[in-house]
């Protein structure tokens, strides 16, 4: 289990820098002259994205399921890391509509798009952090009641007629 606990951190920590060093690249963005810095530019982003800062997430995501799968970690805190992830799965998929913008040359870099997005990357690393090194208590009630309890959602909450009639074979 360490070694997949290896595999997640270094996962996470190439995907937060990766995220962070998009942001730069695509504030260079601005400073493009001419054609050749255009394609430079275009290229080094999409390189990044494509073949660095997607892989991390992957391998990041892939890591801490097989970790949820493997220890006992849910607890209230855990909840709370996984919404600060989704806000790093959400600024990771901005920047595709980002780069996918930048396609054309006569496009202007979108700097306060950028700007929320490094905001939202470090609030949401810093609460991962915090929520994994401290572990805080956090009161499970704030829960919604399918969260706290396994199984609620197997069919007791649904009406009878929503579910589909279940054939064995005999």
């Amino acid at each position: 289990m360490l070694w997949l606990k290896f595999v997640h951190i270094t996962g996470i920590a190439i995907w937060i820098a990766g995220l962070l060093y998009l942001a730069a690249l695509l504030a260079g963005h601005a400073a493009v002259r001419d054609a050749q810095d255009f394609a430079r530019v275009r290229m080094a982003s999409r390189f990044a994205y494509m073949g660095v800062v997607s892989p991390a997430a992957f391998v990041a995501i892939a890591a801490g399921t097989a970790l949820l799968f493997v220890s006992d970690a849910l607890h209230p805190w855990m909840f709370a890391k996984l919404a600060a992830v989704t806000v790093l799965v959400i600024v990771h998929v901005q920047y595709a509509y980002v780069l996918t913008h930048l396609a054309n040359e006569g496009a202007q870099a979108p700097t306060l798009r950028i700007r929320i997005m490094v905001a939202a990357i470090i609030a949401a690393a810093a609460a991962v952090l915090y929520l994994v090194l401290a572990k805080p208590v956090l009161v499970a009630d704030a829960l919604p009641r399918w969260l706290r309890q396994p199984g609620v959602m197997s069919g007791a909450e649904a009406p009878a007629a929503a579910l589909p009639p279940i054939h064995h074979r005999q």
